[in-house]
């Protein structure tokens, strides 16, 4: 496995639990990675082997040297790259080694940096339709569903704990949103249904979990709107997850394209109705009436009727978040994803050996 970035977010947890999966089911796996101490330590306490490596930028011509090298040393058949510089310089040093390149795209990317691999991988159906759509022949592209392990849902803190941080009372309505604070997550749309929401349930509380530049903008609706009082920005939250757990409904109003909807899939596991907008890498996660609802991209009013139906209905919200659950066992696994990368791994190696 290769990433460069000095973060530790979403495609960094995303290797993480790839390398647990598939070390899981009897694999060797190494994770090559400029110097990243948060990453690091998350593979330290997975017992994942990680090799710190100088490859980071794309004007760094010693890159693919290092990773040819070690490569060879570690004897790999196969090498996965994560996000893009990485797939530049890690499909070069596949070529040196003679070794093929899987690289996994984890959002709506240009192909530039990706093209060079043997195959692409994508995060979703929607970034792989984006792929293709840059003219990348269709069957050069597959798809790897991200997978969460069972852990990331275990010993969370007691609702009752939360509510009482929180200062909600038990049976008090709670909507939230876990995102970047984006334009393209389009929280201002959920503001502008809040007034509606208020007037039905006049308890109801939004919490909108991460941070962002559009933090002040958002504060300032709210309080033009007089929602203010209903809306807790929380900020970054480690125990997201668990805070999730306090969510009669959980809300995705994006307005572009994801790459796919973790926080939905998240919701799921914890049997959380969702209510998202309906565009590519939501759809995937939203079955429409059966794991919840979806809405037209920035209609606020459109919104604000599917929450009130929610809200309103405590015997469909538990029948959506029952199948929710039950389709994130099937799909959304740490096991799932590892047998799917090893039957993508298999059919990579099969037409390399040809």
């Amino acid at each position: 496995m290769v990433i460069t970035p000095r973060r530790f977010s979403g495609a960094e947890r995303m290797v993480v639990w790839q390398s647990q999966g598939l070390r899981d089911r009897g694999h060797d796996v190494l994770v090559v990675c400029k110097p990243n101490a948060l990453l690091q330590a998350a593979l330290a306490e997975a017992n994942i082997p990680c090799r710190p490596l100088g490859i980071a930028g794309k004007g760094n011509l010693l890159a693919p040297l290092r990773l040819a090298a070690v490569a060879r040393e570690f004897g790999a058949d196969i090498i996965h790259t994560h996000l893009s510089t990485a797939s530049l310089w890690g499909s070069f040093a596949g070529k040196l080694a003679h070794v093929p390149v899987v690289a996994e795209v984890h959002a709506l990317n240009s192909k530039t940096c990706f093209v060079y691999a043997d195959l692409i991988v994508t995060c979703s159906a929607g970034v792989r339709d984006h792929i293709v759509a840059q003219g990348v022949p269709a069957e050069r592209v597959e798809v790897l569903y991200n997978g969460l392990p069972p852990q990331r849902f275990q010993d969370l803190k007691p609702v009752a704990s939360l509510q009482a941080e929180l200062g909600l009372q038990s049976g008090q309505p709670v909507i939230g949103v876990v995102a970047h604070l984006s334009e393209k997550k389009g929280h201002r749309h959920l503001i502008a249904a809040l007034p509606d929401l208020r007037r039905r349930f006049p308890g109801l509380v939004c919490l909108l979990l991460g941070e962002g530049a559009l933090r002040g903008e958002l504060e300032a609706q709210a309080d033009a709107l007089g929602v203010s009082g209903a809306v807790r920005f929380l900020g970054f939250r480690e125990d997201a997850v668990a805070l999730m757990q306090l969510m009669d409904v959980v809300v995705l109003p994006s307005v572009a394209k994801e790459g796919l909807g973790v926080a939905l899939i998240e919701a799921a596991f914890l049997g959380k109705p969702t209510v998202g907008s309906d565009c590519p890498g939501i759809d995937e996660v939203i079955v429409p009436e059966e794991t919840g609802l979806l809405v037209p991209p920035g209609d606020s009013e459109a919104l604000a009727a599917a929450l009130i139906r929610l809200l309103g209905d405590a015997a469909l919200r538990q029948r959506l978040g029952t199948a929710g659950r039950a389709r994130a066992d099937k799909l959304f696994t740490l096991a799932a994803m590892a047998q799917r990368a090893e039957e993508i791994y298999s059919q990579v190696l099969a037409r390399h050996h040809r």
